[in-house]
């Protein structure tokens, strides 16, 4: 009797059983069901598309993928929300124990073949991919910070200017 798909157990496959069968899995995941992208700043307005494509390397599972879709970040410069395009490739092999001579150029994750959770991976991917500095590009963020307010480029004359005397203050001494 097949059991029912649960939303929280439909990212966990047999990663070993897929790559002998050489199958490919597609998920579209919601920044909703990936804490750890919205603990780094990820607007909950974003979804990330995963391809994954098993096979079998030197005995083990091996996943090549693809990440793709559009995340938004708050731009650093002006605070205001940038949506930043994602098309990541990425080659992984599934391992129970940490080699530091893994073959192949493929990248090692230690996980359960037997239980692999696929949200994880194409988060832990997604995170990689993120900028460190979310940022428009310099001639957007001046448009975005110049519509918000009209006289933005005019100089405030009240601003106070505490050190601007303190040469003649020095010399008098």
């Amino acid at each position: 009797m097949p059991r029912p798909q649960d939303a929280r157990n439909d990212s966990f496959v047999d990663a070993a059983a897929l790559a002998v069968a050489g199958s490919k899995v597609e998920r579209t995941f919601a920044t909703s069901e990936l804490p750890r992208l919205s603990g780094a700043g990820v607007l909950g307005e974003s979804e990330l598309r995963a391809c994954f494509q098993f096979s079998e390397y030197d005995g083990k599972p091996a996943v090549s993928g693809m990440l793709s879709g559009r995340l938004v970040l708050t731009c650093q410069r002006c605070m205001a929300p940038v949506a930043l395009e994602i098309d990541e490739r990425f080659n992984v092999i599934v391992v129970d124990a940490e080699r530091a001579d893994e073959p192949g150029g493929y990248e090692p994750v230690i996980a359960s073949a037997v239980r692999f959770d696929l949200r994880w991976l194409a988060e832990d991917q997604a995170l990689l991919a993120l900028p460190l500095v979310a940022m428009h590009a310099t001639k957007e963020c001046h448009e975005q910070t110049t519509s918000d307010s009209p006289d933005a480029e005019a100089p405030d004359e009240t601003a106070q200017k505490p050190f601007q005397n303190l040469r003649d203050m020095m010399r008098k001494r």
